[in-house]
Formats: structure tokens, sequence, C-alpha cells
């Protein structure tokens, strides 16, 4: 499109970074004109996305069902709260992740845990088209040894921070969850050394993990982590760490002695074939000595270039790890923005895709023109000195920059970037630049290229010093060209010199200066220079002002011949050009663990009865009746006089509802609330964010109703002005906070029976965890518990760990603590759902067990922790042995002298009494009960005679849940409510094959494909014969190869043929036959084939909506007999 100042809103984002894509632009058929607003997110070239894409916008539709707490609770955690960040200046902003960011996390971990899709071959039968899936079949057990993902990742939109929050993620699944497949060590790679110096910027001394809000609170001293950088010496001493490491770094990098400065020197070596694997060995010994290991790949298009052997070193640390005893790689994930191999086919096990076009439209990153003119034509020919055969480019493109820099010069310092042929080219170039004829840059130009002679020097100006590089004979060294690295990086800071960057090979990856707003290129765009227009555009995309609402360009000055070419390249990301005439440490720890080489374990064993939680949070916002509003507000508060008006900004503080502790402050302006009919926004915003909503626009209908009806002391007309001075008013923001927040809590947060779960956790078979050894928080040793040692949080446990190991009647002890320990939800007096963690697990000789609380200084939530103790303690009692709760204040605690627990349980008594008597005190939160017998009456509906695993029915329960909630808000479409069942289909289905068909599999591998493939000789029908050499090939691979494809498609197939098929077949079918023929199987098929039809066209892969109630209740009652079905059919084979 062409640029004039007749369509400058093709500069204007369509959307917020954080909000989903629902439009896109595309280019106008009429040559040079605005580009077309089209509805609709703009669909993805590569194969498997569109289908991923719609299954995970129905994933999260549901509250991220069907996966653990822990990656729930880290999914709304990062995407569904707003964060405050605060900055050097002391100012503090709203940070939000970008939208590409949260669904590149979200399909990771939707296909991972919930879909268990887990490598090449099933990626592509389950999302792609029947060439995808023919592909899958040809992919060799040897190249699935791993799940592998791939995220294409524009420039500019932030791979790092994908990365972050996909290694916290990692790490807190593989803490908490028991029996995690995920790694708390991760190998975080680079293919060069400019891109490990930006990674080694943001990851050093655990920096990003702190500075963005991607631990919460809660779990922030469970986050023992180390960055090992590839220079350091030792290894890690946390429970975690991320290797952060230049792949060359793994293999023989010996370079000759007399090697000259190269592209190696400057960037970092590439990857070679030749010299891969033979060293690097105490590298791949400290990472494979873990139990597991994540692999992210940055720049990862490097990973399938033909001559590089990054693949043969990731294959070799797996293989090591294996040899060592451990798992070996668990994930890989491959993160760039050109995920091309060198044919230009992009990469099989795409999932995401955020092209280049849907990040400017979003306003990610900057808007790229092309800045064109006739003029643009070199003088002379390829000997001519290269300021005088570009002499116009250079000259029309300083005029360029000199425009930009008299637009931000008071905010920012833009940076002139010129790409030329060669050094010889740079040299000549920089030289002209560096002249009274460019004033702007005359002494501000830095020169970077691979035949660089001069040195780094330290020079003063104003008082401060500065390194700059000043050109001469000598040879540059090796701390020079560091230093020439180091000044390229920090071109964006205010106190360095250069506004211009001259260069050869600058377009590599890892260069992130944002101040780029002018490009000259003068390489030739051929496929043998392997010059990009993307990579060219990459080097200036990035935001001068990261989330800024001023739309930001960057010009490519270049000859109106070349726009075509840009423009057709980039159209394969999604762009439409626009054309224009003329960037802490870790604290020492220790380790415990349960010591069985000096501990007599069994006799210390302390078994922990699993008990479900008492609180449930709805990740919606359930309607509120006005009725219901306007009656709490008359219940509790007078309405308020209307007054006379008065101006003036106010100071606005938010606090607890009922603490009353202050959470935030903020100088309100008048913006929204200058006027009536516009401050019910302003609330709604203020409410939502405290109460953590999603979305608040439900709330401002209401807001506006209250304010005109309720809040006042007579009816008022929010249009005609009368209280527009009111809304600034801080009674009047306490009494909408105030009646407001508590009944969203109220309705989003709610109580629910614990339950016994028949189930235990055994103390021993918690996993090692590191814990802090200081003055202050010890650890000690003891001989009653398991562990090695019992980490101690002040002086008073301390003496309780001694009396622990001389009272008469103790078995054994254990502090609970670590990544494993038991947390008991409550509810807080503010709403919130909150977690309690009591000291000490004890275990007497005659049995019983007891939860201990040592209580120093008191505080409001103790009366309600102790109530959710002695409630956890009475449902654990069900399973057999019995549980109490022992609260010990640390004065009683001093005055006696205990020589039992039981005498020390009778002394506390009386303090636990006025204890629960306070809980009393607390103002509560009205819980919204659910229907008691919903779940217990849909199973009876379902016939479903036999409880099914607790697994399975906490995801039954999420179904159901989730269909209830649909249904009362009117949802028009109802399919997410069936996706936490997916899971557990799929799983279901291949164990089903396993424990049926294993037991008659060949002792002789050799004699697999004859009882695979039998002869079918009396199948005549051509498709029936291709579709039993396929599903045979289908159960070779689930079953022998552990391909794992189309499980539920198999099984589904093995049911027909068992039940439909004419033909006796030998082989596996045979025993398919034998093994299925049954009363059981049979119910199974009916209820596996409607399920199987609703899942493969309206769940999915959804071809129509499924938006009738009674339909999906239907439906449902389907669905969860037949996985139901499927588990007690796999239990009753293991019986």
């Amino acid at each position: 499109m062409n640029l004039d100042e007749r369509n400058l809103s093709a500069l204007q984002p369509l959307f917020k970074p954080w909000i989903e894509p629902t439009m896109h632009r595309q280019p106008n058929p009429l040559a040079g004109s605005a580009a077309i607003i089209a509805p609709g997110r703009r669909p993805s070239k590569a194969p498997l996305v569109n289908q991923i894409r719609q299954q995970v916008n129905q994933w999260r539709l549901s509250g991220y069902a069907g996966v653990s707490e822990t990656s729930r609770s880290l999914l709304n955690y990062w995407f569904n709260s707003e964060h405050l960040q605060s900055h050097a200046d002391g100012s503090q902003s709203i940070f939000r992740y970008h939208w590409a960011q949260r669904e590149a996390v979200e399909s990771i971990i939707y296909l991972y845990e919930l879909r268990h899709t887990r490598n090449d071959a099933e990626l592509l039968f389950e999302y792609g088209d029947d060439a995808s899936q023919n592909l899958a079949l040809g992919i060799t057990p040897e190249q699935l040894r791993w799940a592998k993902y791939c995220l294409k990742v524009a420039t500019g939109v932030g791979k790092t921070k994908v990365m972050s929050l996909l290694i916290v993620w990692s790490y807190f699944h593989s803490l908490f969850e028991p029996n995690s497949e995920l790694a708390s060590h991760i190998v975080l790679l680079a293919p060069n050394l400019t891109v490990y110096e930006r990674l080694k910027d943001d990851f050093a001394n655990n920096a990003i993990f702190y500075n963005d809000p991607l631990i919460p609170e809660e779990w922030r001293n469970d986050f023992q982590m180390s960055v090992v950088l590839q220079d350091s010496s030792g290894g890690a001493s946390t429970h975690g760490a991320v290797y952060l490491t230049n792949i060359h770094r793994l293999y023989e990098r010996q370079a000759p002695s007399n090697a000259t400065p190269s592209t190696s020197s400057l960037f970092g070596p590439s990857v070679q074939a030749a010299r891969a694997l033979d060293t690097g060995a105490a590298l791949r010994q400290r990472i494979s000595s873990h139990p597991r290991i994540l692999v992210l790949n940055d720049e990862a298009h490097h990973l399938h270039d033909e001559e590089n052997a990054w693949n043969n070193a990731l294959e070799s640390l797996h293989t090591t790890s294996l040899g060592r005893g451990n798992a070996g790689i668990s994930m890989q994930i491959d993160l760039t923005a050109t995920p091309k191999h060198n044919d230009g086919s992009l990469f099989r096990h795409i999932i995401c895709d955020t092209p280049l076009g849907e990040a400017v439209d979003g306003g990610i990153i900057k808007v790229p023109v092309l800045g064109e003119s006739n003029d643009l034509v070199e003088q002379g020919d390829k000997n001519t000195p290269a300021q005088q055969r570009f002499a116009i480019h250079l000259q029309l493109g300083y005029e360029r920059y000199r425009r930009s820099y008299d637009e931000w010069q008071a905010t920012r310092k833009p940076i002139l970037f010129v790409m030329t042929e060669d050094a010889k080219s740079a040299n000549e170039i920089s030289d002209y630049l560096n002249s009274d004829q460019f004033p702007l840059l005359k002494g501000r130009v830095l020169n970077i290229h691979t035949k660089l002679t001069g040195s780094i020097k330290t020079v003063k100006r104003n008082g401060k010093e500065y390194k700059e590089f000043v050109e001469n004979e000598n040879k540059m060294s090796a701390d020079d060209l560091q230093a020439l690295r180091t000044l390229s990086r920090e071109l964006d800071q205010a106190d360095s010199p250069y506004r211009c960057v001259v260069s050869v090979m600058m377009l590599r990856e890892g260069w992130d200066v944002r101040n780029v707003t002018t490009i000259v290129p003068l390489r030739p765009y051929t496929s043998k220079a392997n010059i990009l227009p993307e990579q060219t555009l990459g080097r200036g995309l990035r935001r001068m002002v990261p989330q800024g609402d001023l739309p930001e360009t960057v010009t490519v000055v270049h000859h109106p011949a070349f726009s075509r070419l840009y423009a057709d390249e980039l159209a394969q990301e999604g762009l439409d050009v626009a054309i224009m005439p003329l960037s802490a440490a870790v604290n020492q720890s220790v380790t415990i663990f349960v010591d069985h080489e000096r501990k007599p374990v069994s006799n210390l064993e302390i078994s922990i009865p699993q008990v479900s939680d008492a609180v449930e949070t709805l990740s919606e916002l359930p309607p509120i009746p006005f009725e219901e509003i306007q009656s709490y507000f008359r219940q509790r508060f007078a309405p308020l006089p209307i007054g006379k008006p008065r101006h003036g900004q106010i100071d606005y503080k938010e606090r607890h509802l009922f603490t009353a502790e202050q959470i935030a402050s903020y100088k309100i302006d008048m913006g929204l609330l200058e006027t009536a009919y516009t401050a019910s926004n302003y609330f709604a915003q203020m409410i939502g964010r405290a109460c953590h909503l999603a979305s608040y626009q439900s709330l401002v209908p209401l807001i506006e109703d209250f304010i005109s009806s309720v809040l006042f002391e007579r009816p008022v007309n929010r249009f005609n002005g009368e209280i527009d001075h009111r809304m600034r008013d801080l009674d009047v923001h306490e009494h909408i906070r105030a009646t407001f927040v508590p009944l969203i809590l109220q309705k989003l947060v709610h109580k629910v029976e614990r339950r016994n779960q028949n189930s235990s956790l055994l103390l021993s078979g918690w996993k090692p965890f590191q814990a802090s050894n200081t003055d202050k928080r010890p650890v000690v040793t003891a001989n009653r518990t398991m562990f090695n040692l019992v980490p101690c949080d002040n002086e008073f446990e301390q003496e309780f760990v001694d009396f622990c190991n001389y009272a008469d009647d103790i078995a054994a002890f254990a502090k609970n603590t670590g990544p494993q320990r038991l947390m008991i939800d409550y509810i807080r007096p503010d709403g919130q759902r909150a977690h309690y963690i009591p000291d000490f697990f004890i275990r007497q000789k005659n049995g019983n067990y007891s939860l201990v609380e040592l209580k120093g200084r008191e505080d409001l939530l103790v009366p309600i922790k102790g109530k959710a103790a002695i409630e956890w303690c009475a449902v654990a009692s069900q399973s057999g042995s019995k549980w109490r709760y022992i609260y010990v204040p640390y004065h009683l605690f001093q005055q006696q002298a205990p020589d039992t627990l039981e005498q020390l349980a009778r002394a506390s008594e009386p303090s636990l009494s006025t204890l629960l008597g306070d809980a009393q005190l607390v103002l509560p939160v009205t819980p919204l009960e659910p229907q008691p017998d919903s779940f217990e009456r849909l199973l009876k509906e379902a016939g479903i005679s036999k409880t099914p695993p607790t697994g399975l029915v906490n995801v039954m329960r999420q179904a159901i849940g989730l269909l209830e909630y649909a249904e009362q808000q009117h949802m028009r479409d109802l399919a997410h409510a069936f996706q936490p069942l997916l899971g557990p289909l799929d799983i279901y289905a291949l164990r089903i094959l396993e424990e049926g068909i294993n037991p008659y599999l060949p002792s002789n591998a050799l004699d697999y494909d004859s009882y695979f493939f039998p002869a079918l000789n009396n199948v005549y029908n051509p498709g029936k014969r291709s579709a039993f050499e396929r599903n045979g090939r289908y159960l070779k691979m689930n079953l022998v190869e552990k391909k794992s494809i189309q499980k539920l498609g198999n099984l589904l197939f093995c049911l027909d043929y068992t039940f439909n098929g004419r033909e006796r077949l030998g082989g596996v079918w045979k025993d398919v036959h034998d093994e299925f023929d049954n009363k059981t199987m049979r119910q199974l098929y009916t209820d596996l084939n409607r399920v199987n039809q609703i899942r493969n066209t309206r769940i999915a892969h959804i071809e129509q909506r499924i938006d009738d109630p009674a339909e999906a209740w239907r439906e449902m009652l389907v669905w969860l007999r037949c996985v139901a079905t499927m588990a007690q059919i796999v239990i009753d084979k293991k019986l």
C-alpha cells in the first residue's frame, strides 16, 4: 500500500498487544490503496496451527480445566491478573504478557499435559491433513524419543519471555506434581555469541525471574534455581538450574593460534558438523547428571541447516543421560521467527504462529515502511568508491534519519543502520558519514565488520568515562572484540555516543537494539547472499517504547524496483508493507532428602491421607441480580449526599475489604471520572482488578444502575452533570468498592465439602528439595525423622524438634516443608482463596497422627487456618488412622516441660478452643452452595455404577461444572466443557490396547511384521484392505514402537472389526477379536462410536457448534459413561 497523508491510519494498531486478534489487514486488490481490515484472525500457513488454535481457545474458555493445579495456578496468575511493574525511575506500570506469548505457553501446556500429544507423529496425525498424516508414517522411532514443539514467533514479539514462562512452568510442575515427567533442569541454547550475550543479560543472576511477574508470591521460597553460564567452573547447587550456553560449547572448538578475527570472533562460532561431539564432555556430563532435561533452542532455524550438528548434539546429550540411568531430554522447544528448511518449507512441528503481520497489527513491533525514490540509483561501477557509488542512498537515508531524529530526540536516540557489501565499502562509508556533510553523525558512527583493525579506548567527556572504538593499524585483541560487541549492544543507551552503525555482518540474531528508525541496505538481495527481507527488517522492528500507544515505524530506503520483492516475501508473513516516498545471586542452601542410608525409614514412615480441597474458584463471574446489590447496600450503608460541586485531583488507595491493608495507591486525574456517565467504566476496571476478573465489562451496567438509583439520597441522572463532581470523592469510591467486591468474591469463591479420596502419600516418596541454612533459619539433625536434616524457621521450631526427639510417645515426626508439603485451602476474610501450611506431622507410638502448629505471634488469619486444619483432620481420619490438630502457643510451650505429646496436647486444648471462638468473630464470606447431588445424580443417569478413579472423578467434575456454568451464562458454544475429557479418552484408549493385546505379542521381534500385517486374502474391497493395513501399522506403532498414533481411532477400528467385521483374519486381528468380543466391549463400542463422532466434528475439530444445552447434556452423559467404562476395563484387566 502507498502511505501518504490520506491513510496514515495504516500505522495504527488494530488491537492491544495483550488482546486476542479479532481482525487483520489484507492487501487491497487495488494496487497502492489502503489495506482491507478483514474480520477474524489471520489464518496460519503452518499446517497444524489453525486446528490447535481452535482447541486451545476452547480450553481457555474452560478455565484451563483438565490439567494439574500447578499449571492452572500459573496460567491464571500470568494471564488473568494485572501486574504492577516498578521501573528504575520509581514509576510503576501495568505489565501484561502479549497475546502471542500467552498463546505459545498455553499451546505447549495444552498439548503436553491435557492431550498428551508429545511427538511429531502424533501432532501430524491429530492436527494435520492427509499429506501430514502420510508424512507421519515415515517418521522413525529414533526421531520420536522426546516431545518436540516449535513456536514461530515474529522478531520483536518476545521469545525470551516465552522461554522464561516455560522454564517456570516446567520447574514448578516438576516440583509440585508427584508424577511429573517435566524437568527442573533446563538447557538454553544459543546459536552464536551475540544471542548468548543477549540471553545472559536477561537470565544471569536469575534477573528475569524476579524482574517479570513470573513467580506467585507464595511460591517464591520454593523457587530454588541457579543460572549456570557457559564459562562457569561449577555446576548447580539448587533444586533446579538453567544451563545457558552457546551451542558450540558442546563441540570441539579449537581455532588455530594464527587465526585472524572472523565472523566467529565477532558473533561466536557457527555450528559445523566436522567438529561436533568429540569434546564438550565436561559440560555434557554436568547436564546429563540430572534426572531429566528440558531443552530450549533460541533462534532454532539453525537447527535444521544441512551443515550443522545441532541435532547430533542433542542426541548425544539424550544418550549420555540415559546411559547414566536418567530419563534424558523430556521436552525440546524450538523458538524462531523463521522456522524454515533451506528449501523454504516450514518445520513440521510448528504448533503456534505469530507472523510479522499480526505483531504489527497488535502494536507489538514497529510498522515497516519502504521509503522509495526513483533517484536511488548507483553511480559508476563496482570499482567506484562506495561513498560515491551509493551517495544518493546515503543522502536520502540521512534525510529520513534526520526527520526521525527531530521527532524522537527529546525522549530517545534514533539510530541509522547501514548494511554494506564488504569491509572495504564499510570503511569508506563510515569515513564519509563521519564528515561535516552529515552533522548529526559526525564522530558518532560505529563501524563493525570482520576485518577491523584498531582498539577500544576509554575517553572522558563531561566528567564521565566512555569506551569508544578507534581505528588504527593494530590487530584487534580478544578483549577489544568483546568490548566492540558490547558497544554494539548498548547503542540505545543515552550515554552511548553513537547514532549510526555501519556493518557487513550485523544481520545476525541477537542484536536487539530498539532505536533503529532508518535502514539503508546496500548489500544485494539475492539467495546466494542469503539476505532476506525479514532479516533486514528484523534489525529495526523492536519498538522504542514497548506497548506504547503511539505508532512507531522503521523505514527501509530502497529503489522502487525492490519494493515488489520485499512485498512478495513479507506477504508470506501476513504483512502488507507500507510504501512511502522517501531497539542475584542464589542464597546458600542445603539439600533435604529421605536418608535411606542412615535412617530406619520404614520405622519412621508417615502416611498422609489425600483430602480434596474445600474451596472452588470460578474463572468467570456468574450473574449478579441487581436486587441483590441493592439489598446488600441498604442493609449496611446509608445513601450518600449529592453535595455541592468542587474540583481538583484526588489521591486514591485500594485496600482489602476487611483487613484494611493497603494494596495500591494512585494519583487520579479527571480522565473517566470527569463525568458520571463515563465513571462507571473506571469503577468497573478498578473492581475487576481487585477481584482478579478476566473481564470487567459485565460490571459496567450494574454500576451505572447502582449510581443512578441506589448510591445517593435520591435517584440521579448520570447525564445531566448533577453528580459529576462526586465521581472523584473518596466516599463514593469506598461505598462502591465495599458493595461490589464482597458480592463478587462470594460468587467467584465458595466452599464445598472436603472428601477423603481413599488414598495416601508416604513421606518417604518425597523428592529431595533445597532449604536455606542461615543463622536465623538453621537446619538441625534429629533421630526420629526420616530426613537427613530438619529446616527450622526460628528458635521455637528448634526447641520443638528437640522435644520430638525425647517425648516418650512419639514414634516419628517430620517438618511439613518443601515443594510437596501439605497445603490446606481456606477462604480468607476478603473472599480470596488461600492455603495454610501446618508446621509438623507427628505419628505417635499408638498409631495416631497429629498436625502441629507452632505459633509465636498471632494474626487475624490464624483462627480461620485452625478451623480449616480441624476440618482436614476430621476427613483424614475417615481413612482409619486418627488425626487431630494441636495448636501450641509459644508462651505455653515455654511455661511447660511436657514429657509426652499427650501432655502438650491437653495443655494446649484451651488455646485451641479460644482460637475456634475467635474464628466466629471474623466476618465470613457467604458461600455460593452448588447442588450437592449434581455429580452423583449425573453418574446415576449415565448408568455408572462404580465410582471411577479419583483423578478421573476430578476431571469429570470439572467437565460437569463447566457445562453447568456455560448453560447458566447462556454461552453460544458449549464445546469447551468437553475439553477436560479429551485427554483421558486418549490415555485409556491406549491402555486398553496395551492391556488387551500386549500379552499376545510375539516374543521374537522378527515376527512382528507377519503378526501386525497378516494375509488379507479374503478382504476384497481395496478400501477395507487399506484400512486393515493402516490400522495394523497404527497398532504396531502404538504397542511396539511407542509412537502413540491415532489411539482412539485405532481402538475404535478394533472394536468395529470385532463386532461388525465378517472377515476372519489371522495375526493381530484374531487376537483383537478374541480379546474384545464381550458384552462390556460392545457397550463401549456403542458409546465410543458416538463420542468419536462428536469429538471429530464438534470438539477437537469444530465443524459445527454445540449450542443446545439439552443436546450438550445428552452427549455429556455418553462421554461420562464412555470414559468411566474405559477406566473400569483397565482396572479389571489389572486385577
